[in-house]
């Protein structure tokens, strides 16, 4: 890896940054990527998608990406060959609890699993309550789910689980889920626009996107202070927060623009392929 470069690795959040308002690549944002790579940078999909879901994006890329950091930090995952190359699961335990707690407030409750070590995606634990957009989902999601009427007891833990509701009850909730777990898990509410819906997510207590980066500078030998992020929700706060660089796209959330040294165009106007145009430049 070139030392000139200022910096060495990009980490590059999907939905709402890399892909425009019909969640596809740009071909200008490719092409970008491309001359990044090309001059050595280490590119890397930064996504609180699951891998599965996220598969089809990195061969449209069409480079030969070494690692993708995928379900919002928890799992990371080596391109060419799909391999795992490093995951945190919940403890089990913890996971358990926090699928009864979520029970008990009448939801479902989705369990996301590595794919390539459980051979399938995860579980969809039914609960009283059966958010309507959960059925769009099942349908139109590449990840290979299996229904279950109770709390998974397979002995193997999840990366995240996963409640659909509106954005206040979700919101409401989410104050008593913390005090119900602080110190034991993470959570974001967040929107996912790809499948138009709102969610709690909930993971290890020490995972987000920051965090997925870390283990890969560790085993890349990068240092943290050379890495550029880019993003526009809650959960890219912490690695636009403690990146070299921390960039925004123009339709970031306030609070994420505020945290950013830097904003660039909206995702609609290809603002990744303006950070790296301007990157190349220095």
């Amino acid at each position: 890896m070139p030392d000139a470069l200022a910096y060495q690795l990009l980490a590059i959040d999907l939905d709402g940054t890399l892909l425009d308002s019909k969640h596809e690549l740009p071909a200008r944002n490719r092409a970008a990527l491309h001359r990044a790579h090309e001059v050595g940078m280490r590119i890397v999909v930064c996504t609180g998608r699951s891998f599965t879901e996220t598969r089809p994006i990195l061969d449209d890329i069409g480079l030969d990406l070494d690692a993708a950091i995928t379900v919002g930090g928890a799992l990371l995952t080596e391109v060419a060959t799909g391999r795992t190359i490093d995951s945190t699961t919940i403890d089990l335990e913890i996971a358990q609890e926090a699928t009864r707690w979520l029970m008990q407030h009448d939801y479902t409750v989705m369990w996301l699993r590595d794919r390539s070590v459980a051979g399938f995606d995860g579980y969809l634990v039914n609960g009283p309550k059966r958010h309507s957009a959960i059925d769009g989902w099942f349908a139109a999601t590449p990840c290979r789910m299996r229904e279950i009427k109770d709390v998974p007891a397979d002995g193997h833990a999840p990366l995240r689980i996963t409640v659909v509701d509106e954005i206040a009850p979700l919101e409401e909730i989410s104050a008593d889920f913390r005090r119900a777990f602080d110190g034991r898990m993470s959570h974001n509410v967040i929107r996912v626009p790809a499948y138009n819906f709102t969610v709690l997510e909930a993971f290890d207590a020490d995972v987000d996107k920051w965090y997925g980066i870390t283990r890969l500078c560790r085993r890349w030998d990068v240092d943290p202070r050379r890495t550029v992020v880019i993003g526009d929700d809650v959960n890219d706060l912490p690695m636009i927060t403690h990146a070299g660089l921390g960039v925004a796209v123009e339709n970031a959330k306030p609070v994420v623009k505020a945290a950013a040294e830097k904003i660039v165009s909206r995702n609609t106007e290809c603002g990744v392929a303006d950070l790296i145009d301007e990157l190349l430049r220095d």
